[in-house]
């Protein structure tokens, strides 16, 4: 964390993120286009480690309208258990074409139950990278922060704010953490 400028949990706060991805839908996999980043759900069909110019694991997962790859080249004993055949998934990443069709490599994932898990209500930020934390661990980080520092002070007098009508900090900084979908996003040139 001190690499990316946070010495305390607060401070994840002001970390602001890079972009944000709209995750709040699922894509049948029969729908998916190569180059499109994507969030799926599907029933592992098949799980195997390949030997091909390197040791990757191969996940087959499939929804009722197509199948798709998960490709990992770094990966445990436990989260190959973890992806056994029968085991739902939910999946974001990129989408590519591969030697078996199209595939993500390295996606992030979790298992879900037969009735599924709520989808999230507001985009996903993407926060400044650094070794040794994923963006997962990141948002945690971030909504531990907001739980934990309930007295964030506001460093503008009341009178200015409502003068210029700008929000307290903290629904400022909720607000760019997880803006809901359909913000218009302005990018920087």
């Amino acid at each position: 964390l001190a690499r990316l400028g946070a010495h305390a949990l607060g401070e994840l706060l002001f970390l602001l993120p890079l972009r944000y991805e709209d995750r709040t839908r699922i894509v049948p996999i029969g729908a998916l286009q190569s180059g499109a980043r994507a969030v799926v759900e599907g029933e592992v069909l098949l799980a195997e480690i390949a030997f091909r110019r390197r040791r990757q694991l191969l996940v087959r997962l499939s929804d009722g309208t197509g199948t798709l790859t998960l490709r990992f080249f770094h990966f445990s004993s436990a989260q190959r258990a973890g992806l056994a055949r029968g085991t739902r998934l939910r999946c974001h990443g990129e989408v590519r074409r591969g030697p078996l069709g199209l595939e993500l490599v390295h996606p992030e994932y979790r298992g879900i139950g037969a009735s599924g898990s709520a989808l999230p209500q507001t985009l996903t930020p993407i926060y400044p990278a650094t070794a040794g934390l994923t963006q997962g661990r990141l948002r945690s980080l971030v909504q531990r922060a907001f739980a934990d520092d309930t007295a964030l002070p506001d460093y503008l007098p009341r009178e200015l704010r409502d003068e210029m009508q700008l929000p307290e900090l903290r629904a400022a900084l909720e607000f760019l953490h997880q803006p809901p979908v359909g913000t218009e996003l302005a990018t920087l040139a």
